[in-house]
């Protein structure tokens, strides 16, 4: 089928020039655990052809109550080939390129991409593409899930120690212990609101603002300043 006739509804909602330019621009996301895959999912649903993806994982049972990618026919599959499947299965021509764990020397691999979606789940990892992302000049949204709770921030500029307090003598490498399904795709679906509209000029939440929700919360969401 063409492009155009799978995503029509998208350029009736936001106009052929920018549906475009999401086809045009290229798109990374670390991480595709739960806020990932959930990310990634939206990513491909809004049109998205060019991604650059990072995964060192594979898929196990303790996946199964939050992860997209984890189904009984991935089972013990590498994530990011899970990933690349999915994909294809939605757009035949989405263009991946994988890649393991983003270490320092992965800032390299996201040099042509326009924007950096963050689904990793320890500070010490966060730190790390951040930082990566400040050396290429890449915009980079945050997004975290623990429990019930969540949050999204687009950091340009910003520093992401000064948000976080971070002493990384003292990073925290321990990953996220619980974390409920709702909470994952909350924040893997505003992270890839956030990639949108940074690639289609729309307003963002800008570090150090940020977006809060608990989905246990008569709120729901609420804006903070971070560090």
């Amino acid at each position: 089928m063409l492009y155009s006739e799978k995503f029509y509804r998208n350029i009736s909602a936001i106009g052929r020039v920018r549906q475009g330019k999401i086809r045009d621009s290229s798109f990374c996301v670390v991480g595709l655990g739960g806020t990932g895959g959930f990310a990634l999912e939206c990513l491909l649903r809004l049109g998205v052809e060019n991604l650059v993806v990072f995964d060192h994982d594979r898929i196990e049972l303790g996946n199964f109550n939050r992860q997209l990618l984890a189904t009984d026919d991935t089972i013990d599959t590498k994530k990011s080939d899970a990933a690349i499947s999915r994909a294809r299965s939605i757009n035949k021509n989405a263009k991946i390129k994988k890649s393991g764990r983003f270490d320092p020397g992965s800032a390299g691999k996201i040099a042509d991409c326009d924007v950096v979606i963050d689904a990793t789940d320890t500070i010490a990892a966060k730190a790390i593409v951040a930082e990566a992302c400040r050396e290429k000049g890449i915009p980079y949204v945050f997004c975290s899930a623990s429990g019930s709770k969540g949050m999204v921030s687009v950091f340009i500029g910003y520093r992401f120690a000064r948000a976080f307090q971070v002493d990384r003598k003292k990073l925290e490498s321990r990953s996220c212990a619980s974390v409920l399904c709702p909470a994952v795709s909350l924040a893997g679906t505003l992270a890839a609101s956030q990639a949108l509209n940074l690639v289609i000029g729309k307003p963002v939440i800008r570090a150090p603002d940020a977006l809060f929700f608990d989905i246990f919360d008569r709120r729901l969401f609420w804006r903070a300043r971070l560090g």
